[in-house]
């Protein structure tokens, strides 16, 4: 039986999305959303008053590639709510998404990526050597905050000295895609949004009168002589590259790390099985997602998830942190299992919004780990209790301190 939903449903019984247990430990609170069976019902004070949450894996993936849906959330948003993201494909169907899309794949295509490795090994070794002489780091500060920096910083052509702010600007920014709790949070994600904005429109200043072999000058050349951006469009181009080759692997490489270290024994198999690396940084980006819920989408017209019709006009969001739990695609879901196979997580999305940066992402990854088990042969955590960032939409950690 179908219902037709116009009058939100009650509540489950013990959600709370905000709790300090959820944001340690937000796959109890998934399980239960799963075992509903239906979609959930989230309010917040954004556009639509709330969202439906789909928890499900195959409706998950099905609603990912529903046609019936808009990523287009301009003309329901106030001027003050804007962001420098609501110009980019993250925002766009098709047509504007395809062009955009096309432009957007030049930056992390496969051969650009293979070429970029050997650069990347330089970096981790350099990373681990600054360390290791402590014997000690606070990995987030340390190490995965900076790899993906640097790589998509020099990807892009940023000066080396401006990657610190660089940083803080773009881990202020992506909390624009979460639903912030009060006035004072918003207003630091809109200046940071505002700070990024000027910098690169400085940057693209200098990079029309001096270009050089970077992916900017590349997409200026692409805005003014070929005529395949707007102004906007570059800008907002350049923002999403920013946090499609940052946020996500920091992420993952902290998150990765605290995973693999709590499990010795995958520790030990992947130090003697190294080619199981791949399939190691799979089963990180399963069982902990750096994104746990898929961008913004609004229903056009009504669609029916788990027995339940969603009306039109209503915002819906994929939970990939878990649908990559559901136990009816991945078998004893709650255990890490670096041999996993088949593992067709959701991690970076599916279907025509599938992450761009996905295989910057993983390059970095099992570059990273490789390196790190190869020469801190002692790494182990400092401390068992790690500090969860309070973000319902990206999941990281805000401290990692280990020893070697």
């Amino acid at each position: 039986m179908t219902v037709m939903h116009e009058e939100k449903p009650a509540a489950l019984e013990g959600i709370d999305l905000t709790s300090a247990s959820f944001f340690a430990d937000p796959y109890p609170t998934y399980r239960k959303l799963r075992e509903s069976g239906a979609p959930y019902w989230q309010p917040h004070a954004g556009p639509g008053g709330g969202m439906w949450l789909i928890t499900r894996y195959h409706d998950v993936v099905n609603l990912l590639k529903e046609g019936r849906t808009t990523k287009c959330a301009l003309g329901l948003k106030r001027p003050h709510e804007v962001t420098p993201f609501d110009y980019t494909m993250l925002a766009k169907d098709p047509p504007e998404h395809t062009r955009l899309r096309g432009l957007a794949n030049l930056a992390f295509t496969p051969a650009r990526v293979r070429d970029l490795e050997g650069h990347i090994e330089q970096i981790v070794d350099d990373l681990i050597a600054r360390v290791k002489p402590n014997g000690r780091m606070e990995f987030i500060h340390d190490f995965a905050t900076p790899l993906p920096a640097i790589v998509i910083a020099e990807l892009l052509g940023v000066p080396a000295e401006d990657r610190d702010a660089f940083h803080a600007w773009s881990d202020q920014a992506v909390k624009s895609f979460d639903e912030l709790p009060n006035k004072t949070e918003a207003r630091k994600v809109y200046e940071a949004g505002l700070a990024l904005s000027r910098y690169f429109a400085g940057l693209i200043r200098r990079r029309r009168q001096e270009p050089q072999d970077d992916l900017l000058s590349a997409l200026i050349l692409a805005r003014d002589e070929q005529e395949r951006l707007t102004e906007t469009e570059l800008l907002g181009m350049c923002l999403l590259l920013l946090v499609a080759g940052h946020t996500t692997t920091a992420g993952l490489l902290g998150s990765g790390l605290y995973t693999l270290l709590k499990h010795p024994d995958q520790v030990a198999l992947l130090r003697e099985r190294p080619d199981l690396m791949t399939s190691a940084v799979e089963e990180m980006l399963r069982y902990e997602s750096p994104f746990q819920r898929a961008t913004f989408r609004m229903t056009t017209e009504p669609i029916e998830i788990g027995g339940v019709t969603i009306p039109a006009g209503q915002q819906v969001s994929g939970v990939l942190g878990a649908a990559n739990r559901d136990p009816e695609v991945f078998p004893d879901p709650d255990k890490f299992d670096v041999t996993r196979h088949p593992n067709r997580h959701v991690a970076f999305g599916y279907g025509i919004h599938f992450c761009f940066g996905a295989p910057l992402a993983r390059a970095e990854a099992r570059i990273a780990f490789s390196r790190l088990l190869e020469q801190l042969p002692n790494l182990r955590l400092a401390s068992e209790a790690p500090e969860w960032s309070t973000n319902t939409f990206a999941r990281g950690l805000e401290r990692l301190p280990v020893v070697f």
